[in-house]
């Protein structure tokens, strides 16, 4: 298999949108809903699609305000079959300079404090850990915050 990724920008209107949708109800505990993905404000989320071999294996939802330094990784995934092979780092690589392209300086995100993988892929990837937010998540799991400048 080719493991050499290629970066699309989605939205609803996009084709392989519905790709994403499908990532989201497979690969997290609390997908969205089809209508929380179509109500977000497009005009302040980046959606980031990463395609193998012409399909979207993964992706990144990001909330950056127009002359806004700071954005906010709403969530991440690839597919779970794909973990481990540098795929999630050579995608993570090309979202950093996209974001930096549209002049953010720092990318803040929360993680459930019990996903010791995710949370251990971000520290990889130099987030620092800033604090714990108790009852954080709808089931009363705490979050972790953490930040990373860009």
């Amino acid at each position: 298999m080719n493991t050499t990724g290629k970066l699309i920008q989605l939205s609803p209107k996009h084709l392989d949108f519905h790709q994403i949708l499908d990532l989201d109800r497979e690969q997290f505990p609390r997908p969205w809903s089809s209508k929380d993905w179509i109500d977000l404000n497009w005009d302040h989320h980046l959606l980031y699609g990463w395609c193998l071999n012409g399909q979207t294996v993964g992706f990144a939802l990001f909330s950056l305000v127009t002359d806004d330094d700071v954005a906010h990784l709403l969530k991440i995934c690839l597919r779970s079959d794909l973990r481990g092979q540098g795929i999630s780092q050579q995608f993570w690589d090309v979202c950093l300079l996209k974001i930096r392209e549209r002049g953010a300086k720092s990318i803040y995100l929360e993680v459930e404090s019990h996903n010791h993988k995710a949370i251990g892929f971000y520290k990889k990837l130099n987030f620092e850990t800033l604090r714990v937010v108790k009852s954080y998540y709808s089931d009363g799991t705490d979050a972790i915050t953490m930040q990373i400048t860009t």
